[in-house]
């Protein structure tokens, strides 16, 4: 049994192709799975849903995923989410704000659906 099961996981990426891929996958761990496809509905559904872990797609469409990283991290101080980067920009500035800003973990896309499990599996506690 993955240690996912039961977690909250919000998906905010604007590729809907991602984000089916990402509830197919995460939902057959037993994950209780939301999405969002813009910043502005990722934070509503981030305060609404209160997370264990987000995955945070840095290209939206109405806001740069790093704008609103910090956030996503300190919408329920009680509750921190892990929120791990799933993004094509592999820039080592880019990466290095991203933890600055609070991220916990970063993938580059494309991906394998087992590091990201893998790597929430590593952080979600």
């Amino acid at each position: 049994m993955s240690n996912l099961a039961d977690k909250i996981i919000l998906a905010i990426d604007d590729t809907a192709a991602i984000r089916t891929f990402l509830r197919i996958s995460l939902m057959d761990k037993g994950v209780n799975f939301h999405e969002a496809s813009t910043a502005h509905e990722g934070l509503a559904l981030c305060k609404k849903e209160n997370p264990d872990a987000i995955v945070l797609d840095l290209g939206l469409p109405d806001k740069d995923g790093l704008d609103i990283l910090a956030d996503l991290k300190n919408q329920n101080p009680n509750k921190r989410p892990i929120v791990i980067i799933l993004t094509v920009r592999s820039e080592a500035k880019v990466k290095q704000l991203a933890f600055d800003l609070g991220a916990d973990a970063f993938i580059t896309k494309p991906f394998e659906i087992d590091d990201l499990v893998e790597t929430l599996e590593n952080t979600i506690h």
